[in-house]
Order: C-alpha cells, then structure tokens, then sequence
C-alpha cells in the first residue's frame, strides 16, 4: 500500500512540476463563485500564489480559506483536481522566500508585479487531489487525501532545487544562438573548412559568451541593478539559487578554458590571431566589469555590435588566416538585431537604471526617441541585408531571410505599446527574431556552396 501510495505522490509532484498556471475557484461568505487563473511556484507540497489584494479571489479567500483548484496545460490528458486550504502569508514585498518560489519559475509575472503592486503571497495546502494522467496509457483517476502522515511523506519526497541546474542557469545558456550562428556564418564564408579547427571556435565563443554571461550577473547584482523586480538577468542570485561569489567563479572558470582554447587556436594558426582574440575580450570582459562596464556608461550597443561581428571575423580568420571586411559586414544585419536585443531590454528599463545609477543609451535617448530607434535598428538590419546581396558580398540566396520581415514588423509594433506585457518582453521577441534570421541567412549560404 505504501508503495501504491508513493507512486501516487510521485505523479502528483510530476504534474505540479510540469506546469506553471493553477485555476483557483473560490466561494464568498454569501455564497459568491469566482474563479481566476494565476501563476504558481511549488515547494515542499505547497502551492504559492500571488494575487491582488483588490481582487474577487482574494476578498473571497479572505472570507473562507477553502478552495477548490486545477492545474493542467489546456488538455484533459494530465491534469490535476483539487481542494485546499488557503493561508494568507502576507504583501509581495515583505516576503522573499515565499515570493521567489513563484517568481524563480514565472519570469513573466515580474513586469505584472511592477505595475500592480498591491498584491499578497497566498499559499495552499492540499486537502485532498484527484489526478488523472493518460499520458502513458489509460489510467482511471485516483485520489489523494492529504492526512499528517501524507503530507509529511508529500514533503520528504519533494525534489529540491538542483545545484547543477542552478549553474547551468546562470549561464543563460537559452541566449547563445547568435553565438553559434555568428562562428557558423564567419566559417561558412571560408572558401574551405577545417572542422577542427570549426569544433574548437564554436567551443571557445560559446564558452567565453556563457562566462561573460555570468560575469554580468555578477557586477548587476553587485551594483545594484538586478534586483527581484528586474528582468533580464539569469535570476540565480537575486532568487537565492546561488551566492554572487558563485557565480561570479562559474564566470572565471568559463572564460579561463575559453582563454586555453584561444592559445590553442592560436598555435594552430598564427599569432595575428591574438589580435582579434584581444579585442574580443576587451569587449567581453569590461562589458561589465566594475568601475569601467561598457554598459554602464551607455557604450553596451556599441560593444555587442562589435562582439559578435568580431566572433565572425575571427571565425573566418581561423579557417582562412586572412583578415578580410567581408565576414565583418555579413554579420551586420544580425548584429543590429543583437543591439536591438539590448535595447529592447535597457528601453525597458530605464526607470530601473537610472536609480541604480548607471546610465544606457536608452535613458540618454527617453522612452520615446528609444522607441523610434529601436526601429530604426530593426529597419536598418534588412537594408543593410539587401545592399550586402545588392553589392555581392553574401549570396542571393540569404534573401531568404526576409521571410522574417512579418515577425519584425509586430517588433517594432509592440516597440510602441509600453503598457502591453509584449514591450516587457521585447527583448525575448527580439533574440527570437535574430536567431531565425540568422538561420535563414546560414540556410542561404550553405544553398550557395551546394547550388
């Protein structure tokens, strides 16, 4: 029976874990129903969710704790059915721990929370759940009454955080497609490929990119501008995941097998090399090293637009041991789209960087003159597409990359809707866009060395 029952709690933590949105209906004094759907993070049994004060399912919640709730992904196939009991933990503000257990899993909840702010952490305790999961086959749905003796079994068979994948996430590990696509693009442009030397390039950026990616993390959060309100970071240091000083030595050690890779490349090639491999870290390094951070001192465009053209022209340099414009210039209309990446973030943020005391271009240019240049950045990536076709310096086939002109177009849309939740996002509809053209763009030139 005890065994029956742990593989009940087990498909009950697997659901809980898969998903992210709950259902919660909740019933008045006077008998009033309301239901509203809500994000949700978990943690030894526990269901944590933060809702308005002034709202219909808070006010009930207020009047009778008892509730009933669903967590499923829109299909009856793996789902969950619930009853709980609800204690009010108390304001967004005043409780960390319990707000980061929902905020760590529902990034997108951040920019909701900066706009509502009067909002309370509540935390539901199952009573009793009814779970039906055909995922593997018909199972008939069984339920779950949570006595002591359950709950407390719920809770010592509830996973805890991994370390590991904490360190994989302050890597940001989602962001290195331009990366890859910026070494792939500078070696596809060679007129021949040694795939040794290819395997070490794509290595050593993407390293040196993850390493600089938590680098980052480190001095934001250092200086003050990641906070658990802010977007953009990793979030492994501001939601406790992990210490500054360990992420900051993920960095060091990153772009310290990164460096050994460079001097091996190095060997293999030629010392003139080094020159790019010096700028390249340059820019890398004091992106956001402190007192000096690029980014800091509204030089963060500049410097990516710099970084990955210069990781294409090293890239070609590798394979060709000739240093030529035309893997700078290919590059181009991606990397003002990795510009407009950031931008996309520091438009939003401007109030936020202004009070931690750093200054973007964004906050020099004002919300508005940024909306107009954030355009004027996505706009100038497909004319400078075409001349480079025009001038025959990419192939005609990376023409191909203009099918993402639509997806660009409802960019620069939202660009100037601040109050829609997609502005708060555009920096993630950006790399998105980015990475497709770059995509395109490696399509049409392996369609040119195959055609």
């Amino acid at each position: 029976m005890e065994l029956e029952l742990k593989e009940k709690l087990k498909r009950f933590i697997d659901i809980l874990r898969e998903n992210n949105t709950i259902t919660i209906s909740t019933v008045s004094k006077d008998g009033k129903l309301w239901s509203t759907k809500a994000y949700y993070g978990e943690e030894d049994g526990y269901i944590y969710v933060i809702l308005e004060n002034k709202g219909r399912a808070f006010n009930n919640i207020r009047e009778n704790p008892n509730i009933f709730f669903v967590i499923e992904k829109g299909e009856p196939i793996k789902f969950i059915q619930g009853e709980g009991e609800v204690e009010i933990i108390g304001h967004v503000d005043n409780f960390e721990n319990e707000r980061t257990i929902v905020v760590r899993k529902n990034f997108p909840i951040v920019p909701f929370l900066k706009m509502v702010r009067d909002c309370s952490v509540i935390r539901i305790k199952p009573k009793k759940v009814y779970v039906s999961d055909f995922s593997k086959g018909f199972i008939p749905r069984f339920e779950i009454e949570f006595d002591e003796k359950t709950f407390n079994l719920l809770k010592q068979m509830f996973p805890k955080p991994s370390k590991l994948k904490a360190y994989i996430q302050a890597t940001r590990p989602w962001v290195i497609g331009i990366t890859i696509s910026a070494v792939i693009i500078g070696t596809l442009l060679s007129p021949k490929i040694d795939i040794l030397k290819f395997i070490l390039t794509l290595i050593g950026a993407v390293l040196i990119h993850l390493g600089v990616n938590a680098w980052s993390d480190y001095f934001d959060y250092k200086k003050g501008a990641d906070r658990w309100d802010t977007l953009g970071s990793s979030r492994t240091i501001v939601d406790g995941l992990l210490k500054p000083k360990e992420v900051l030595m993920i960095g060091i050690i990153l772009i310290l097998i990164s460096a050994i890779i460079g001097i091996i490349l190095t060997i293999m090639t030629s010392f003139e090399l080094l020159k790019i491999l010096f700028i390249g870290a340059i820019l890398g390094l004091f992106y956001a090293f402190v007192p000096i951070g690029f980014k800091y001192i509204a030089l963060g465009d500049l410097a990516v637009f710099l970084a990955w053209s210069f990781i294409s022209l090293g890239s070609y340099y590798i394979q060709t041991l000739e240093f030529s414009p035309i893997p700078f210039l290919s590059f181009i209309p991606i990397s003002l789209l990795v510009v407009g990446i950031l931008h996309g973030n520091n438009m939003r943020d401007i109030t936020d960087d202004k009070k931690a005391g750093y200054r973007t271009f964004a906050s020099i240019l004002g919300i508005k003159a940024s909306q107009f240049y954030y355009a004027l950045l996505i706009i100038s990536s497909y004319v400078s597409l075409i001349l480079l076709v025009a001038f025959k310096i990419l192939p005609i086939w990376t023409l191909i990359a203009l099918l993402t002109i639509p997806s660009a177009l409802r960019n620069v849309e939202w660009a100037f809707k601040p109050n829609y939740l997609q502005f708060t996002m555009l920096a993630f509809y950006t790399a998105q866009l980015s990475n497709s053209l770059s995509i395109f763009i490696i399509v049409g030139l392996l369609m040119n060395r195959i055609l």
